[in-house]
């Protein structure tokens, strides 16, 4: 049998450092699918960087604060994704924006933040999930980044195909990327194995998870991963086995997301989500992993389960409820001390 942890360590430190990259500001051309966005987000600064707008910008801002992540915006911080060029003259200012729209770009600005799981929690989580993943399958990540997920569990389950769907073109061009740095190191490591012992597709190969498994894990990875530059919401998942949602900052995001998976899983398809909980009647919930446990946050995992006539269901109400008083207060700080 090959030494796993020998064969591994180099692999999975290859993928690791992803929360450090540099941002990339969104590009402002006039094919850009950002284009809505960024007229909001512009509107939006140009109230922040005016003293005199500051009372309006808080009373805009105040009536959604279960949608905000924090207390400034996160696009509208330094390190937010909002180009520092000056907006095109028909970009139009906030008094022309309508609330609707303004609670929309608040829930798309939320989704656009980047975090990622530590290796060791990623290490932990998959061990967690292993007697409820069938060998074959196929793994997606939605908001997938720097493809981390991805290919930690290209490496650590035998899932016939791991995807990532990100829908920042930077992000996605950076997975790419690591993955292809990925591939070249494992050929480079089965290369070096060689020239110590006889390999072969069916030689003895136990995965990081604890599972057994043959050589063919790692010759075949090229073939097993791949990363899609989309928006979540416009992927077709019924083939998905498990679905993966670092939903720490999907918050308002839950129900659109459960109301998809719901719609588009196939009976006893997995779902694992992050901070927030599966609300709705077409999951079970298997395990709920506390945080400090597997990770830093909650993790839970459900099943697709049951009947479920696809009707629209209500809302339920975000499981992130700031105290609004409590909000205005900090971001009034915040405010004065710029």
């Amino acid at each position: 049998m090959v030494p796993a942890e020998q064969l591994f360590a180099p692999l999975f430190q290859c993928i690791e450092g992803g929360e450090q990259h540099q941002r990339m500001p969104l590009v402002l051309g006039p094919d850009t699918p950002f284009r809505p966005y960024l007229e909001i987000a512009y509107a939006l600064r140009s109230c922040l960087e005016q003293r005199a707008r500051h009372d309006y910008l808080v009373q805009r801002l105040r009536p959604h604060v279960d949608v905000i992540i924090g207390t400034l915006p996160p696009g509208l911080q330094a390190h937010g994704l909002l180009p520092r060029s000056a907006p095109p003259a028909d970009f139009r200012p906030l008094e022309q924006i309508s609330d609707a729209a303004l609670r929309a770009w608040l829930i798309e600005d939320g989704g656009m933040i980047y975090g990622e799981l530590q290796q060791d929690e990623l290490a932990r989580y998959f061990a967690a999930i292993r007697p409820y993943v069938a060998p074959g399958g196929v793994m997606v990540d939605l908001g997938s980044g720097l493809g981390k997920v991805v290919l930690s569990a290209a490496l650590s389950l035998p899932f016939q195909r791991c995807i990532g769907v990100e829908l920042l073109g930077y992000r996605h061009r950076l997975a790419v990327q690591r993955s292809q740095h990925l591939l070249a190191l494992a050929r480079q490591e089965l290369a070096r194995l060689a020239t110590q012992q006889p390999l072969s597709a069916t030689t003895a190969l136990l995965l990081p998870s604890g599972v057994h498994s043959t050589l063919s894990h790692l010759i075949e990875l090229p073939s097993r991963i791949a990363f899609i530059e989309a928006d979540m919401f416009r992927v077709e998942l019924r083939g998905a086995s498990l679905v993966f949602l670092y939903s720490t900052c999907f918050g308002p995001l839950m129900a659109a997301l459960a109301h998809k998976l719901a719609g588009e899983l196939q009976q006893g398809a997995l779902v694992s989500t992050t901070t927030y909980p599966l609300q709705h009647p077409a999951f079970r919930l298997l395990q709920h992993f506390p945080a400090g446990t597997l990770a830093w946050t909650s993790v839970f995992l459900y099943q697709r389960y049951g009947d479920w006539d696809g009707a629209a269901l209500d809302a339920a109400p975000s499981a992130y409820q700031p105290d609004p008083a409590e909000w205005e207060a900090r971001l009034r700080a915040e405010l004065a001390a710029r």
